[in-house]
């Protein structure tokens, strides 16, 4: 039978049947208790059911980070999923939470301490099945625009909240984070989070390496800190009247052409060291070029571009590479937890459903992360939320039963989306 071309002549009908165009949902969130998310989040929250009608801690969150995961943009899209009845057998529900429901919880500081919890007990399960041994830490603060009234006018002079981000290179996994209004200066918290990311490593047996920042993180008490812990820093550094003192100091012969993969005549490099507080040295490369355009307010004949480090032994062009890497993997994660999971959205003028929210959002971007990492092979582990999505999450399917069998038909896919999900049950099945 074809179907007419003519849409406008075809009665529409509503329909209920068991069929949802998001069975990859079911198959991640599955994916994630073999990975043991649910423990997680059952212990978390143990014994804190109010009566045997209400939903527990599990279901909540889950129902948030699904929206979020499926390409949601408000909480009030979770409307669209309790009314999916395919996705709710997949998931083996009878029915799933509303949109207030999720909103109560994340409004509530206990709970959304426990989500940090939990997303923190899932770093050190990606870390401790990673086969890496040593990790590279990301650190960067992003601001999201907002009009609601607990926001606060960042250096960027908009009303905005932020969040302070650290990530695990080698895995995208967003392993610390502090929410907050936009008039909190971004260089607060970076120490504590890059112990916490330590502390985190330890537990897994394994170790930071590296930490990379921008001039945020040029600070001596994070130098000092990294130098005593043997941790290899690549941090660009403010060009504040101490580091241009020194630069000036640099002779015509000091100046050399840019090789390698950064070959280029118009810029140039040069190496020194620098002084900073309590006589501490910080090795730097400065990086110049011609002002393109000099003014009254800056006649300067040269722009610079200085990064700091404490390896002595490290060629230039392998320096710069390592630094310019961090743009590669912490301002992506930026990118997609704001523009893929809808993390730069405010849904309430309530500061603490915010921070709930973006929380939530930060343990969708893990667990996906997680899905990619293990369950779905290596090509996977670079597809952005929007591929996911196309390749796995919003697929077509229906749990059927058949005598004593459940099968999972995956309906109108080509080969190779069908194989991921072989992939993923093979995981599971294995493991």
């Amino acid at each position: 039978m074809r179907l007419t071309n003519n849409l406008s002549k075809v009665i529409l009908k509503k329909g209920e049947e068991a069929v949802t165009g998001r069975i990859g949902l079911g198959w991640m969130v599955d994916s994630l208790r073999h990975f043991g998310l649910k423990k997680m989040i059952v212990d978390e929250h143990r014994q804190e059911k109010k009566s045997n009608r209400e939903k527990d801690a599990y279901e909540k969150m889950m129902a948030g980070v699904m929206m979020m995961t499926s390409g949601g943009e408000r909480l009030e899209d979770i409307e669209n999923l309790r009314a999916d009845r395919g996705l709710l057998d997949s998931l083996g529900w009878k029915e799933m939470v509303c949109a207030d429901t999720v909103i109560n919880f994340i409004g509530d500081r206990r709970n959304n301490a426990k989500t940090r919890r939990v997303n923190d007990e899932l770093v050190v399960k990606a870390l401790k099945k990673s086969r890496e041994e040593e990790f590279t830490f990301d650190s960067d603060a992003t601001y999201m625009d907002s009009g609601k009234e607990c926001a606060e006018y960042s250096y960027q002079k908009r009303r905005q909240m932020s969040g302070l981000l650290g990530s695990i290179a080698e895995l995208g996994i967003i392993n610390t984070v502090d929410y907050r209004r936009g008039n909190e200066s971004p260089q607060r918290g970076i120490l504590n989070q890059l112990r916490k990311a330590c502390a985190q490593a330890r537990r897994a047996g394994k170790s930071i390496r590296r930490f990379r920042s921008d001039s945020a993180g040029y600070q001596d008490k994070i130098f000092t800190y990294c130098s005593t812990n043997e941790i290899e820093y690549y941090v660009t550094l403010d060009k504040n009247e101490g580091v241009l003192k020194t630069v000036k100091k640099l002779k015509g012969g000091d100046w050399k052409t840019m090789y390698g993969r950064y070959a280029d005549r118009d810029k140039q490099w040069a190496v020194t060291e620098h002084v900073v507080a309590k006589g501490y040295h910080v090795r730097i490369m400065v990086l110049r070029w011609k002002n393109p355009d000099p003014t009254l307010f800056d006649k300067n004949e040269y722009c610079y571009h200085v990064i700091g480090t404490n390896n002595r032994e490290i060629d230039p062009m392998e320096w710069l590479e390592i630094h310019n890497g961090r743009m590669g993997s912490i301002e992506h994660d930026h990118k997609e937890l704001k523009s893929g999971f809808g993390c730069e959205y405010t849904p309430s003028n309530t500061f603490e459903k915010n921070r709930g929210y973006f929380l939530l959002g930060v343990l969708a971007h893990n667990m996906v992360q997680v899905l990619k990492l293990f369950y779905l092979g290596a090509d996977a582990v670079q597809w952005t939320a929007k591929t996911i999505r196309y390749q796995f999450i919003n697929v077509c399917g229906k749990i059927v039963r058949s005598g004593r069998q459940f099968y999972c038909r995956i309906i109108n896919v080509t080969n190779e989306v069908f194989s991921r999900f072989k992939e993923c049950q093979q995981v599971m099945i294995s493991g």
